[in-house]
């Protein structure tokens, strides 16, 4: 919605500014495209740098070997396992799905007094889920908290 406030807004500049003098030519106009295009390309850059910053981080758990991964954006939760021997690390998922409603969503994770199981709060609507991870796929699951 920024990007086409500011589009809509900078397109604008250049029209009004073209309007002026019949006197303008097509070098004023090119420079003026030119300029719109370098700040709609800044305006781009910091749009990406702050949707990118923060956007996963890793919750310890009290198992020193599993973190849960969240992606802060949509929700997504992964158990990530590390190791020094290698055949023993990895990740599996235990929410693949897209939960947020819009492009604004902030999620985070509580631990609760079970060591295995976590709260997930949707930030910006509070909307809440129940969270656990374990070592078998059956003790891996997500529910939603009315």
């Amino acid at each position: 919605m920024r990007k086409f406030i500011l589009l809509t807004f900078a397109l604008l500049c250049a029209l009004s500014s073209s309007a002026q003098g019949e006197t303008s030519t097509s070098n004023k106009n090119d420079s003026i495209s030119s300029y719109i295009a370098t700040i709609l390309e800044d305006i781009d850059m910091r749009i990406l740098k702050s949707e990118a910053n923060d956007r996963y981080k890793f919750y310890p758990t009290e198992n020193i070997y599993n973190f849960l991964k969240l992606d802060t954006r949509t929700g997504r939760i992964e158990q990530v396992q590390w190791s020094l021997d290698t055949d023993k690390e990895g990740s599996v998922s235990i929410n693949n799905e897209d939960l947020s409603w819009s492009s604004g969503s902030l999620f985070e994770l509580y631990p609760t007094q079970n060591m295995y199981q976590f709260l997930l709060l949707d930030k910006t609507n509070g909307r809440a889920w129940h969270v656990q991870w374990g070592m078998k796929d059956k003790e891996r699951w997500m529910r939603r908290i009315y």
